[in-house]
């Protein structure tokens, strides 16, 4: 049996534009996740890319299982109401003292969507630390959308490397720690990103879920 999320989270997401930490599994479960995903990347040479790490949910149906979850589903349908529909999947996979790291953007400015009513769901696999590169997410960023340049940066994990192209106080930003199992919830205009991991390695899934959003264009 799930807990949904108490009005006062609810109200917390909407204020900051971010909610955690939201219990999904138990801690063997996430481990089952994370031995899956290490055999996925055993029988393919090494960590994902390309097709396998994006939308692996329509490959895998272990992963088509974990985006129904129950307590996914149920923290996301507090906040945006019913009738929802999973977008995308995508894993961000970073490796002990791994260079790469995720610049400061809103994923609204290149996902292609009519209206941004769009809430990513972000499972860790693995404790998600400031030492493993945690995501960092600034309060209250979500409410305007910023200008965007592309860096294609060699080891920014994002695209094209997308970062926001005006300056953002650090000072301001969260660290989203997670343990194994643990889940954060974040707005699609959310200014986030996150630094190389320092220590151990670090796995997580993230789930896009909004309600009845179409794309702008054809991706």
């Amino acid at each position: 049996m799930t807990i949904p999320l108490a009005p006062s989270a609810v109200d917390r997401y909407r204020r900051d534009g971010f909610y955690f930490p939201v219990p999904v599994l138990a801690p063997g479960e996430a481990l089952a996740c994370r031995r899956r995903l290490e055999a996925v990347e055993a029988a393919h040479g090494g960590q994902l890319g390309g097709e396998l790490r994006h939308k692996p949910h329509l490959l895998f149906t272990w992963l088509a299982d974990l985006v129904r979850h129950p307590a996914i589903l149920d923290a996301v349908e507090a906040v945006l109401g019913p009738n929802l529909l999973v977008w995308s999947t995508s894993f961000f996979i970073k490796d002990a003292h791994d260079p790469a790291y995720v610049s400061w953007h809103q994923d609204s400015t290149y996902w292609g969507l009519s209206a941004p009513d769009v809430v990513t769901a972000w499972l860790a696999f693995t404790d998600a630390t400031v030492e493993n590169g945690a995501m960092r997410m600034v309060p209250g960023s979500h409410d305007e959308q910023l200008a965007h340049r592309d860096t294609f940066a060699p080891n920014n994990l994002l695209s094209r490397g997308q970062e926001i192209a005006v300056e953002i106080d650090e000072a301001r930003g969260v660290d989203i720690v997670l343990r194994a199992g643990e889940m954060s919830l974040h707005h699609v205009r959310m200014v986030h990103g996150s630094p190389q991991s320092l220590r151990r390695p670090a796995h997580r899934l993230r789930d896009p879920l909004h309600p009845d959003v179409r794309e702008a264009a054809c991706r």
